[in-house]
């Protein structure tokens, strides 16, 4: 197969939080067309049948692969066929949560999909839930930044004068509340305890990982079939663990008097009680953008997605902010700590935090850290360096399905 400037990618685009996810599709397109590519994007909220949209589109002729962020792996057609079947080329799918999460949709996903998602432990868990053969490809494939990248301060003077927030949060508030599992029967209550209490125990421990180890103590085989739907049932872990971090750095943000700024949906009636928090509203990632490209530190919290990526930095670093976040493998590996990140530790959070505030007060030392870290995404951490993770795993799938893909999408 050639790919070159004559291939075409199709992009599909539906609906999303805070816009999310269209941004990811337009950005991504966008990148593919610097590249040469004939990118298409089809947004399924301005088409009133799906069906004859992706059908008309597949007609104009061969494609590379169709691309979607979270939606459409579980789609049929009035003719029973997948998104792959109608474009006869690999639907590359991307995952941008925990894809355990979103069961029934992956239940669904067809064979042929090659998935991609933003943590390398999520790789292993669709593997170890679903078996090895269950989808064409899954692979890691990381976020990226969005938007243009701002001005450069010109010093720290201006970097203070720019950028009149000091300490911006941006994340949805899923407020306090009890574990999915409360309620259920005693065993499984007292084995996702366990599961809960080891993830949150660590910096970092995968959910699935978590819940293993906890059926093991409980003396049974994750390896038995029995367990396997219930091992899936791990994105419970995830959800409660997300829950409780963002809580648990807020309230400490609070108690240390950071004046945080905090953006997102969900926080009426929360955190009233911290008299230097600023509760802005929910509003959508573009206006996140900007809202960064006024803050001198975003705070932010991976919570655990330990192993992976999160858009959310890079997008605050591109903006230039310096960024402070816990700590990560994904990120120790991309990234400089203290010259193009900081880290914060859940086990030394209080202290950390306490670091936090005295980087809010040396404006020196914040916009060297903002200026080193833009630097490194602008080189490698943009939409332009995540096309060919798209365009291996469009590979691979064909590769493994040549039953549905031969001899079609080449040029």
């Amino acid at each position: 197969m050639t790919w070159g400037e004559s291939v075409r990618a199709v992009f599909v685009k539906g609906r999303s939080e805070y816009d999310a996810t269209r941004i990811f599709v337009d950005e991504l397109a966008g990148a593919f067309t610097r590249q040469g590519y004939g990118a298409v994007v089809i947004d399924a909220l301005g088409e009133p049948d799906l069906d004859e949209a992706l059908a008309r589109e597949a007609a104009v002729g061969p494609t590379a692969f169709v691309y979607t962020v979270g939606m459409l792996g579980e789609k049929r057609d009035r003719q029973g066929r997948s998104i792959g079947q109608v474009f006869g080329a690999p639907h590359v799918l991307q995952h941008v949560d925990y894809p355990l999460s979103h069961l029934d949709r992956l239940e669904g996903t067809a064979a042929e999909t090659a998935l991609l998602v933003v943590d390398s432990t999520h790789v292993e868990a669709v593997r170890a839930t679903f078996g090895d053969e269950r989808f064409a490809h899954v692979g890691f494939g990381p976020h990226a930044a969005v938007g243009e990248p701002a001005a450069p301060d010109e010093s720290a003077e201006a970097f203070v004068e720019h950028r009149p927030i000091p300490l911006l949060f941006a994340a949805t508030n899923y407020g306090p509340g009890e574990p999915a599992w409360r309620g259920e029967d005693g065993l499984v209550s007292d084995i996702f305890d366990a599961a809960l209490e080891t993830a949150l125990g660590a910096e970092f421990v995968a959910p699935l990982e978590a819940l293993d180890l906890s059926l093991r103590a409980y003396g049974l085989d994750p390896a038995d079939p029995a367990l396997q739907r219930t091992r899936k049932f791990a994105m419970a872990i995830h959800e409660q663990v997300r829950r409780v971090r963002r809580r648990a750095l807020l309230d400490a943000a609070g108690a240390a008097g950071l004046p945080v700024h905090i953006v997102g949906a969900g926080y009426e009636g929360q955190f009233e009680h911290f008299p230097t928090f600023r509760r802005m509203g929910a509003v959508n990632l573009s206006e996140v953008s900007q809202l960064m490209r006024a803050s001198r530190l975003v705070l932010n919290v991976n919570a655990n997605f330990g192993a992976g990526s999160h858009e959310r930095p890079l997008s605050a670093m591109l903006a230039g902010a310096a960024v402070v976040s816990d700590h990560g493998a994904w990120w120790d590996e991309n990234f400089v700590e203290d010259r193009e990140i900081a880290f914060y530790r859940w086990k030394t959070l209080d202290a950390d935090l306490e670091r936090l505030a005295a980087l809010l007060a040396d404006p020196a030392a914040a916009w060297s850290i903002a200026k080193a870290g833009q630097g490194r995404v602008i080189e490698a951490h943009r939409f332009d360096q995540r096309t060919q993770t798209v365009v291996d795993a469009a590979r691979l799938a064909r590769a493994r399905r040549p039953d549905i893909f031969a001899g079609r999408g080449e040029s």
